[in-house]
């Protein structure tokens, strides 16, 4: 019991953002699937309010939603400073006339056309993971120095 706590606790926290509940339900399973730990919203109020509570290591949004748009989530999380390096995944229909992915936000790091094909979302969900990681150790390297001296008075 106390191996599965340890393995859900160090699993990548997905924020799944989708309105659709036939989508919703699929990515849940692929998310499941690949080891993640996976949160949800149907809408981007619900996402900006557990991005709040709970930073998630990955968010996957839906570009077209009722409401407000994952574009705009897309550009309130590259906003923050403390959120800003999440990576993000944009599910979109949306399509230049060459045949590439439309980001209107411009700051999607990755990008999946629907309809979803498992091959996609897999392969996408490992480059997240390794843009994460790479976020992660950069962040690190550059980590500002912590003072090695004391002052006596």
């Amino acid at each position: 019991m106390l191996l599965k706590q340890e393995q859900e606790h160090s699993a990548l926290k997905v924020l799944l953002v989708d309105d659709d509940a036939f989508v919703h339900e699929m990515l849940a399973l692929l998310i499941d699937r690949n080891a993640f730990a996976m949160s949800s919203a149907r809408n981007v109020k619900e996402a900006m309010i557990a991005i709040a509570n709970d930073p998630p290591d990955l968010i996957v949004t839906d570009a077209m939603m009722p409401g407000e748009s994952g574009f705009h989530l897309i550009e309130w999380v590259k906003a923050d400073p403390h959120t800003r390096d999440i990576p993000i995944i944009l599910l979109t229909i949306l399509q230049q006339p060459d045949g590439s992915v439309m980001d209107a936000s411009g700051k999607a790091d990755l990008t999946v056309t629907k309809p979803i094909y498992l091959s996609d979302i897999t392969s996408v969900l490992e480059q997240a993971k390794q843009l994460l990681e790479y976020r992660k150790s950069t962040r690190e390297q550059w980590a500002e120095p912590q003072p090695s001296f004391t002052i006596v008075l």
